[in-house]
């Protein structure tokens, strides 16, 4: 395997490439830096230089970020926000703050579940809080890398390198518009209606699938999304009948909409993880407490 371009890009790099990225633009990106656009065009060339590859593609005046500079600027975005929590921390520690939190949950945990279990932490929330949105597979690298010392996600996660603080079970619900007749539903109505769900076959998708092959149902129409928010919002304009997780039908709140149970229970589990090895364990207890009063909030509520 070749060495060439494995040299570490510097931060200065990544900085002006996720504000041109943010911006649209070099002078975009070098107004919302404070420096000189030639500046910012020389910065990112040195970038494309260590890395190999270049990550726009150049039509006069206009860019347009390239495929690996938009699979780049993923990266780029996850580095920089470590980046970012790392100056932080270390001017906690400059200042003698000593108390930070770094959490890491996924879009739905992230919308539905977290701002609440912080809020019923009782004023014992530190100054210092980041919440960083990833999905499982990143999540749980950030939390092994320690990028991050909390996480909250569905399970199923691989453990490695993770303790398990605390564990809520609920099931999958069923979510219409306000309006529809519907008091429950049943896996036979997707042979007539269309199935707005999760696209991950590996979660949520998979145990769908499995109650719709035992019951020897084909749904003609589907409608997938990478998060359960755009499958309710969906159901909402009457595109279908979404089946996602209680945590964003309850927790987020949305008007409009009608939350009915399945005939056939679907089991949906979530956790709260830390990574393993973190030297202040004080914010244990009291997010333990905070995650379970607030999956219970969500549970109460599933018929």
């Amino acid at each position: 395997m070749s060495n060439k371009n494995n040299e570490m890009p510097d931060i200065r790099g990544i900085q002006a490439f996720v504000a041109v990225m943010a911006s649209g633009s070099m002078t975009g990106a070098a107004k919302q830096l404070g420096i000189g656009q030639p500046i910012i065009t020389r910065v990112i060339r040195d970038l494309e230089a260590t890395i190999g590859f270049p990550v726009f593609e150049r039509n006069g005046p206009r860019i347009s970020p390239t495929p690996k500079g938009l699979r780049f600027f993923e990266e780029a975005q996850r580095l920089l926000a470590g980046y970012e929590q790392l100056a932080d921390r270390a001017a906690a520690i400059r200042d003698t703050q000593v108390r930070s939190l770094t959490i890491a949950a996924t879009p739905t945990m992230a919308a539905g579940l977290v701002p609440t279990m912080l809020s019923l932490m009782e004023g014992g929330l530190p100054a210092m809080v980041s919440l960083m949105t990833l999905d499982a597979e990143h999540l749980a690298q950030a939390l092994q890398s320690g990028a991050v010392d909390y996480g909250v996600c569905a399970l199923p996660l691989s453990h490695a390198g993770l303790d398990c603080l605390a564990i809520s079970s609920s099931r999958l619900v069923a979510v219409l518009p306000e309006d529809d007749a519907l008091q429950a539903v049943s896996f036979d109505l997707f042979a007539e209606r269309r199935l707005l769900t999760l696209a991950n076959s590996y979660r949520i998708r998979h145990k769908i699938d499995m109650v719709l092959n035992e019951k020897c149902v084909v749904a003609n129409e589907v409608m997938s999304s990478n998060n359960s928010l755009n499958a309710i919002l969906a159901a909402r304009e009457g595109l279908g009948i979404a089946i996602v997780d209680p945590v964003s039908a309850y927790g987020i709140g949305l008007r409009g909409i009608k939350v009915v149970p399945t005939e056939q229970d679907i089991p949906y589990e979530w956790a709260l993880f830390r990574r393993v090895g973190l030297d202040d364990m004080s914010f244990d207890d009291i997010l333990r407490k905070g995650f379970l009063e607030a999956s219970e909030k969500i549970s109460a509520q599933v018929l």
